[in-house]
């Protein structure tokens, strides 16, 4: 005897197991799957294209952010309309399915249905909330920012957040040198200076030749007026160092910035 004497399903549920290929699940298929979650009825939500909305909490990471931030944001807002109803839902087969016994499921469903095949996105105040805190992670993630500067403070300034890690590029550098920073030019330690080619201060001083306390006395200089130095300044003060300049240039002849 069929399986699916008694049960209920909603019309799109009856519509993607009718019009089927071979690899679709049958109203039997449903019609167990709602006895084994004690419900009398089966219903899947239509995620606007005739295909059944996905759970996005109970699968791996299979696209990109923009996709992701997509799925769950539809899933999200689909979960909490049958709760605030009062109609049980769950994850089957990577779907959310819903107890079609419950009639103020069925408006739901169709509510839903309809507005993703006019519009994608269910939330779109999640959805922007999702991206932000993606772009921070993303800019914590391949940055080291100075103390004080945080990645709220740099998407702020760009012209649009960058959502997607593999779909956006992320201006870090133009919106750290509005806020006032540059990079080592050896390392890429932040500066807070607006002078080209600036070098950290570790970096400036294993510049230093041998034991000679020119460049460190140098850069203790530097460190007291929050300053930074470029290789063309410390090889200046090489070039007028009586220990340095021999060892640097042997046969004489120093040129700046070498």
């Amino acid at each position: 005897m069929s399986v699916i004497i008694g049960a209920k399903f909603n019309d799109f549920a009856r519509e993607y197991a009718d019009c089927q290929p071979w690899y679709r699940h049958t109203l039997d298929e449903m019609a167990e799957a709602a006895r084994d979650m004690c419900w009398a009825g089966f219903g899947i939500v239509d995620d606007g294209t005739g295909e059944p909305l996905e759970d996005w909490n109970s699968r791996g990471y299979y696209n990109c952010d923009c996709r992701e931030n997509l799925l769950r944001v539809n899933a999200e807002a689909t979960y909490a309309a049958f709760k605030d109803a009062g109609v049980d839902t769950h994850e089957w087969n990577g779907w959310i399915v819903w107890d079609a016994s419950n009639p103020k499921g069925h408006a739901i469903a169709e509510q839903i249905g309809r507005s993703l095949a006019g519009y994608p996105i269910l939330d779109d105040e999640r959805l922007s909330e999702l991206e932000w805190d993606n772009a921070c992670a993303m800019i914590a993630d391949l940055y080291t920012l100075p103390e004080g500067v945080e990645p709220d403070d740099l998407i702020r300034i760009m012209p649009e957040v960058p959502h997607c890690s593999n779909c956006s590029s992320c201006d870090v550098e133009d919106a750290m040198e509005t806020l006032g920073y540059l990079q080592c030019q050896d390392c890429n330690t932040w500066l807070k200076t607006e002078i080209e080619g600036a070098m950290c201060h570790d970096c400036t001083e294993r510049e230093r030749e041998g034991e000679c306390e020119c460049v460190p006395a140098y850069v203790d200089t530097l460190k007291h007026v929050g300053a930074y130095a470029t290789m063309r300044d410390v090889r200046e003060i090489q070039r007028g160092c009586e220990t340095c300049y021999p060892v640097r240039w042997p046969h004489g002849g120093a040129k700046l910035g070498i």
